[in-house]
This record gives C-alpha cells, sequence and structure tokens, in this order.
C-alpha cells in the first residue's frame, strides 16, 4: 500500500513552479499525481499549497481508515 503526499519544487526556464503530489488508485496500480500549485514567487501559492496538502492528507487517512476496515483491525487512539 501506497499513502503520501508532498510538494515539489520545480525549475522551467529560469522560473521555478510549485506542484502539489499524491498517490491516487487508476487501474489497479498507485501512480503519483502532481497538481500544479502556482509560481514560488507568487505569495497567494502558499495558501493553494495549504489547501492541496489539506486535500490530500484527507485522502491518504481516508485510504487508510478503509484499508484498516479492510482487514477487520481497529485502529488505536495515539
Amino acid at each position: 500500500m501506497r499513502l503520501g503526499y508532498g510538494v515539489r519544487v520545480k525549475e522551467s526556464n529560469g522560473h521555478e513552479y510549485v506542484d502539489v503530489w499524491r498517490y491516487e488508485a487508476r487501474g489497479g496500480r498507485r501512480v503519483q499525481v502532481f497538481e500544479y500549485a502556482g509560481s514560488l514567487r507568487d505569495p497567494a501559492t502558499e495558501g493553494r499549497v495549504a489547501r492541496l496538502l489539506e486535500k490530500a492528507y484527507a485522502q491518504a487517512l481516508e485510504e487508510f481508515r478503509r484499508r484498516v476496515r479492510q482487514v477487520g483491525a481497529a485502529p488505536r487512539a495515539p
């Protein structure tokens, strides 16, 4: 099982761009999916990154909980 998400900064033509990535199930496989968040220079990019990371976290947590239910185990409280 692959669960994960993160941020990537990539340079292209002298500019730095920010992507948020996550794993998704596609065709029975787990693939890494990138979503563009904006230019590293743009102050609004930080807010977009935060929203995309919150969304990715929620999806990863739900996938984990679904897998736990499949095996019949109950997660313990921290």
